[in-house]
């Protein structure tokens, strides 16, 4: 099953002159539906919307939208949904247009569920470019990301992990990644580059209201590598355990096998019998 409504008509086709294909001017969340519900729906809106209010982007009105998601989620027991929003049409030239009228599209489609494994992973060499003007936003803005997934073809590597100019590690190119050092949680902070994930915000609220100290920090390569366990995360696999990264192994340990539990309670049920 797959369905597409664009400002809440069903139909596929956006206009040429729209700001989100000509500029990248937008933002996207992507959601995974379990049991005829859009997960942690209010957590994507949050984002959304102050995203939307950092670029400037006209938004719709909440309480419709997300109506309209839940509704078109109704049908579909496992699956996903991506809602896209963007600055709408406007004339060629970077200036946005004085009046702007957004477009709201979103997507949904069945998809089984992905159950967490443990995984390896690699380094990319594209470099994540840093700007805190959009640095923690979900852009529609998204070759960097791109051009290091086509990095490599071996389907045993099951995410790359992107660093900034100075070394520092951003993130996975669709994911968020998490170490474990002498019992507390690191995540590479997201005020110079890299996504501030949904998945990433429940999992340190849920470290930080279980007596598990948690910091969002700079993170480097060495760093990482010295850590005492690693896990990436997003909206659709919860916590994936990484036990490889080139010559250095891991086995999960015991903070990523309570997060994941803490996960399962909250219905991200793909994370059970992960670690």
């Amino acid at each position: 099953m797959e369905q597409f409504w664009i400002n809440g008509v069903p139909g596929r086709l956006i206009d040429i002159t729209d700001r989100g294909l000509t500029y990248g001017d937008g933002l996207f969340e992507t959601m995974a539906i379990r049991r005829y519900t859009p997960r942690f729906l209010d957590l994507h809106l949050d984002r959304l919307y102050a995203g939307a209010a950092r670029l400037g982007l006209p938004a719709p009105e909440r309480d419709k939208l997300h109506g309209q998601l839940t509704v078109a989620a109704a049908g579909i027991d496992e699956g996903v949904m991506k809602l896209i929003l963007t600055r709408g049409p406007g004339p060629r030239g970077y200036a946005p247009p004085q009046r702007q009228a957004p477009t709201v599209a979103w997507g949904v489609q069945s998809q089984a569920v992905q159950q967490s494994t443990q995984i390896r992973v690699r380094w990319c060499a594209t470099i994540a470019g840093r700007n805190p003007v959009t640095a923690g936003l979900k852009t529609l803005c998204r070759l960097e990301q791109v051009l290091a997934r086509a990095e490599w073809q071996d389907a045993s590597i099951a995410e790359g992990l992107m660093c900034d100019e100075l070394g520092l590690l951003t993130g996975g190119t669709a994911s968020n990644v998490f170490l474990v050092t002498g019992g507390s949680l690191w995540t590479p902070a997201v005020t110079h580059a890299g996504i501030s994930g949904v998945m990433r915000r429940v999992i340190l609220q849920q470290a930080r209201g279980n007596g598990i100290e948690a910091s969002e920090t700079a993170v480097t390569r060495q760093v990482l590598l010295e850590a005492d366990e690693v896990f990436i995360s997003n909206a659709l696999i919860g916590i994936r355990p990484v036990v490889q990264l080139e010559g250095r192994r891991w086995s999960p340990g015991p903070v990523t096998r309570s997060l994941a539990g803490q996960l399962v309670n909250l219905g991200v049920y793909e994370c059970a019998g992960s670690c």
